[in-house]
């Protein structure tokens, strides 16, 4: 059978034809633009990338207002002072989904135990069949959770943790603090065995990296972002004990003595190419482009858009926020600042929305997608 790449090579005609084919199974993502979250107490915002403007007020649950983990879909995720994960849908009138007592979180700063939260299904399209999958503290270990059961199942790791998790085909990939990736078969638990006892496999060792990513791109190849930032060579100079990401600095003559949050410096992305019957990583290459994606990263389920629904942005770029961070003492000093737009190709930056003094107080920023059914209405 000739190769779909193959076949596109043959004639300008059937370049045209395959182009035209890649354009239609990009449109077909099934990410659309998501929205910036800005939650306060006071008045939370939803700005729009596609207008550059805020979107008319939509009422959020309370708890929100103190700190979301994460949003999966048009999910959001909270923690309670009573250890209880709560799922919440702001566009619409459903019930909020409240998950498991999670009894391996401390009362103490819980508002920081939770680090991500990734579905595998919409609940309301799945109630019966989705996985929830969570990076907790301390250690950033992983836990799993199949609808309808009453208990959370910890994934034995070793010393491995984690930044980001992704399902992938019919498994779940996880890469870690410093770069180590590997993946987690969930078809046992997905058939209901009650036997099912979950295994992580360790593809790649550590090489200390800061902090990534994984994204599937609208053409359905996975991705690894690394993330690199600042500051920390300078700590290191001076033989100090920091912490990874933005909110590296949590002594106060450190802070003191540096006087400036860290910021990204820079994003290096790396295909991963799986052998399709046993999940193995076959290679991994550094690239200067995600298949002409937007990738979206920060405090939730990282999300690809194909540039072609999103005229607005620029293929191959990368908008983040502010997410790397481990407590209320390392968040607080200065607010979510370390946002913005990372181009792959002209290896710069830009901003896609202004930080302001009065954020400094408010939760993290995050993205959360909106369902196709919400029509972006302006605020006054």
């Amino acid at each position: 059978m000739v190769s779909k790449v193959s076949f596109g090579a043959v004639s300008r005609h059937w370049h045209s034809v395959f182009n035209a084919f890649l354009d239609h199974k990009r449109r077909s993502s099934r990410n659309p633009v998501p929205l910036l979250l800005i939650l306060s107490s006071e008045e939370s915002i939803i700005y729009s990338l596609q207008t550059k403007s805020k979107v008319s007020e939509i009422e959020f649950p309370k708890s929100c207002t103190w700190r979301c983990y994460g949003s999966c879909y048009d999910w959001l995720v909270t923690v309670d002072e009573r250890l209880i994960i709560t799922l919440s849908n702001p566009f619409k009138k459903v019930s909020s989904i409240s998950l498991p007592h999670f009894d391996v979180l401390s009362i103490v700063n819980y508002r920081y135990q939770i680090v991500k939260v990734v579905l595998s299904d919409d609940p309301l399209l799945h109630p019966d069949d989705y996985l929830v999958v969570i990076i907790y503290n301390p250690h950033n270990r992983l836990a799993i959770l199949k609808s309808g059961q009453k208990y959370w199942t910890h994934i034995e790791t070793g010393e491995v943790g984690f930044t980001d998790v992704i399902f992938h085909k019919s498994l779940v990939y996880a890469i870690g603090q410093w770069n180590s990736f590997g993946f987690i078969d969930v078809s046992g638990l997905r058939s209901g065995e009650t036997s099912w006892s979950p295994k992580f496999k360790l593809l790649v060792p550590d090489n200390r990296y800061t902090r990534s990513y994984l994204v599937e791109s609208s053409m359905g190849n996975l991705y690894c972002i690394q993330r690199s930032v600042r500051n920390y060579d300078l700590l290191n100079s001076r033989g100090m004990i920091y912490f990874e990401g933005p909110r590296c600095i949590n002594d106060p003559e450190v802070l003191s003595e540096v006087g400036t949050p860290c910021f990204t410096k820079r994003f290096r992305v790396f295909k991963l190419v799986l052998d399709d019957e046993n999940g193995e990583l076959l290679e991994k290459k550094e690239v200067n482009h995600m298949d002409g994606d937007i990738v979206f990263v920060g405090n939730n389920g990282t999300l690809a858009v194909s540039a072609l629904d999103f005229p607005e942005g620029q293929p191959d770029s990368i908008y983040f926020t502010d997410d790397n961070f481990t407590d209320e003492v390392q968040y607080e000093p200065f607010g979510p600042q370390d946002n913005g737009i990372f181009h792959l190709k002209h290896i710069n930056f830009e901003k896609y929305y202004q930080f302001k003094s009065s954020d400094k107080d408010h939760p993290p920023y995050i993205w959360i997608l909106a369902p196709d059914h919400f029509k972006l209405t302006l605020s006054n």
